[in-house]
C-alpha cells in the first residue's frame, strides 16, 4: 500500500483503496474525501445485547453527489436545526478510505472536449463502488461480511 501522507499539495492521494479519476478535469483547490458507513438498521436482530459504545458521524464538510445514501446514515439531514442534520444514526462501522487534495469535475455530456470546464461543469466526481481498488473491495467486502449489509458510500468535499 502506498501512502502519501506527507505531501500537502493538490495532487497528494491517501492509501490505495480509492481509484481516484485523475483522468477527469481538476476543479480548484478544494479536497475531497470518500467514507464507507454501516448503518444500524432498526429492524434486524443483528445485536444480541448492548454494544457498550454508540458510534456516530457528524458531517462537517459539504456532501456531494446523490444525497439519499446521506440521508439514510443522516436521518435529519434536511432538519433546519444544523445539530440535528450533521449527527448520523448510529453506526456499525465507519472508514475513511481516502481523502485527496483534488476535487474533480464533471463534463456536461453535450460539451465539446476543448470546452473550458467552467462552461461545462456537470457537478463533482462521487465515488462508487466501481472505484474501489482490489484492495478497497477487499476491505469493504470484509466488513460487509461482518455487518450484513453493503455500505454507503459518501463522498464529502471540503470547503
Amino acid at each position: 500500500m502506498t501512502t502519501h501522507w506527507r505531501r500537502m499539495d493538490r495532487t497528494a492521494m491517501t492509501g490505495s483503496l480509492i481509484t481516484w479519476p485523475t483522468h477527469l478535469d481538476s476543479y480548484g483547490g478544494c479536497g475531497t474525501s470518500v467514507y464507507a458507513l454501516w448503518p444500524e438498521a432498526g429492524d434486524e436482530p443483528m445485536l444480541v445485547c448492548s454494544r457498550g459504545l454508540l458510534l456516530h458521524a457528524v458531517q462537517k464538510e459539504e456532501p456531494i453527489g446523490d444525497l439519499a445514501p446521506w440521508r439514510t446514515a443522516f436521518p435529519d439531514f434536511d432538519d433546519h436545526d444544523i445539530e440535528r442534520a450533521q449527527q448520523s444514526d448510529d453506526l456499525l462501522g465507519a472508514l475513511l478510505l481516502g481523502t485527496t487534495g483534488a476535487s474533480w469535475a464533471l463534463r456536461a455530456p453535450s460539451a465539446a472536449p476543448r470546452t473550458a470546464i467552467a462552461d461545462c461543469f456537470a457537478g463533482f466526481w462521487t465515488a462508487t463502488p466501481q472505484d474501489l481498488t482490489a484492495e478497497g473491495r477487499t476491505v469493504t467486502d470484509a466488513l460487509t461480511r461482518c455487518y450484513g449489509r453493503p455500505p454507503l458510500l459518501l463522498t464529502v468535499q471540503d470547503t
